[in-house]
């Protein structure tokens, strides 16, 4: 066995990897077997591994990189608040500039009157942080017993506890049960897959109801919040037509009910809008965002709430902190990134490519296996079937979205994320049509290799 010195950077580096980083989702033993798949460098839309091979970022690395990657003024940005002052909470009414500026920057741009920000480091820590809000703000109003949160079944807001409690996704649940109490799910809008086997829209919005029917079953005295993304990530892109949305916010506010958009995936232009919910025009009563708040430069997310429940929290205490909340230079790096968002006008690039996008992922229903493609802006998703007609699904053990990963990694294209039957294809906003087309080429080829085997 070699030494340690012995060993070239590469070998350090997958020596590392096998034995002393626990990766997020995967499989030890295939890393080892296969060897990890180590980035280096990043440019535009582009990524390169550490033997230099280039590849086409189609996940924008977990729907976080946006604006793209190596953006040198956002690295100078935090460099010079780094030298200024790195770090500073907000425990106890202590404040930093960078977090103040970045609250009110946030408040102008999100939807109607969403005026306070709750900072965090990342998706899931907001998500705690509005059921938290939701709950808190209920025994403010001396209704304590309005706990439970409403959610969707195939829906996805996070693995902490609580976030995980409200996820719709029995993979990500049962390793962990029993979760927290007071979380209820209900149908997902999958029009493909539709609960109830109607078609939208003589459906007449059925999954929506069921909302309505849950809050009476539940008690509206006992329901604190629904919470769902505006356009459902996880689950493969699911956009709903505008008419959910519209119910859902209807039912919520004769109920007195909260509603939050869980838009940790989908703002900051990833639909081609700044946020999702703009497309169908409601308000919630709490926003959820983290991802691409930062362009993926620093880890930050956010919660933010409407005026009436902020105004609970003037002379009653949110019990709640993070100690990287309102970090002085994740909030540098958010600022910079909104910033380039706005300049480069990338929400309307991403509803533009996101239409060349869709036509491309569209040609791929060639294939037997492909029953499904989803889009909205540059957020789509190829779902897999084992037959178009019945639209029976495939088996875990086929393993179909991952085979179909690993062939596009080794053509030059990176997707992360790959589900039982679902893959993602979510690229930067800044990518180009030559791009996409080499995106569409490498998923045809793949698709076609992996299909061959199933019968």
């Amino acid at each position: 066995m070699k030494n340690l010195k012995d060993l070239s950077e590469k070998e350090l580096l997958f020596k590392g990897a096998g034995e002393n980083l626990l990766p997020h989702y995967a499989m030890v033993s295939e890393i080892r077997e296969k060897g990890p798949k180590i980035l280096s460098r990043g440019e535009g839309a582009l990524l390169w591994d550490i033997d230099g091979k280039e590849y086409i970022d189609g996940h924008s690395i977990l729907w976080v990189a946006n604006i793209g990657h190596g953006r040198k003024e956002i690295a100078e940005a935090a460099s010079a608040q780094m030298e200024k002052f790195a770090y500073g909470s907000l425990f106890g009414g202590y404040y930093n500039e960078p977090a103040i500026k970045l609250a009110m920057k946030l408040a102008e741009i999100t939807p109607g009157d969403l005026n306070a920000i709750f900072l965090v480091s990342g998706g899931s820590e907001a998500v705690e942080a509005a059921i938290k809000i939701a709950r808190q703000y209920h025994q403010r109003k001396g209704y304590p017993n309005r706990y439970k949160i409403i959610s969707r079944r195939e829906s996805y807001h996070g693995v902490t506890y609580g976030a995980l409690s409200a996820t719709g996704l029995r993979i990500y649940r049962t390793p962990f049960e029993p979760l927290v109490p007071g979380f209820v799910h209900v149908p997902a809008p999958y029009c493909y897959h539709c609960d109830y086997g109607k078609e939208y829209p003589d459906c007449e919005i059925e999954c929506a109801d069921a909302i309505e029917d849950t809050i009476l079953w539940e008690g509206p005295k006992s329901v604190a919040a629904v919470i769902g993304e505006p356009v459902m990530s996880a689950a493969g892109v699911l956009a709903p037509p505008k008419e959910y949305w519209e119910k859902v916010r209807a039912v919520c506010n004769k109920y007195e009910i909260l509603l939050i958009a869980d838009e940790v995936i989908n703002a900051f232009g990833r639909t081609g809008k700044f946020f999702a919910c703009e497309h169908y025009g409601i308000t919630p009563d709490i926003m959820t965002f983290a991802k691409a708040m930062s362009g993926g430069y620093a880890p930050i997310g956010a919660a933010a709430v409407s005026k009436k429940i902020a105004d609970e929290f003037v002379d009653w205490m949110f019990v709640h902190g993070i100690t990287y909340g309102g970090h002085p230079v994740s909030a540098t790096c958010a600022m910079k990134n909104i910033e380039i968002l706005e300049r480069e006008k990338l929400p309307g690039r991403a509803e533009e490519m996101g239409r060349y996008l869709k036509e491309g992922l569209n040609s791929l229903k060639s294939h037997r296996i492909v029953g499904d493609v989803r889009s909205i802006g540059l957020h789509s998703a190829i779902e897999y079937v084992k037959d178009k007609k019945t639209r029976e699904p495939l088996s875990g053990k086929e393993r179909v979205a991952s085979k179909i990963e690993e062939i596009s990694w080794q053509r030059g294209l990176y997707l992360c994320r790959a589900s039982v039957d679902k893959t993602y294809v979510a690229p930067p906003l800044v990518i180009e049509k030559k791009q996409i087309e080499k995106v569409i080429g490498i998923l045809d080829e793949a698709i076609g290799i992996v299909e061959k085997d199933i019968k």
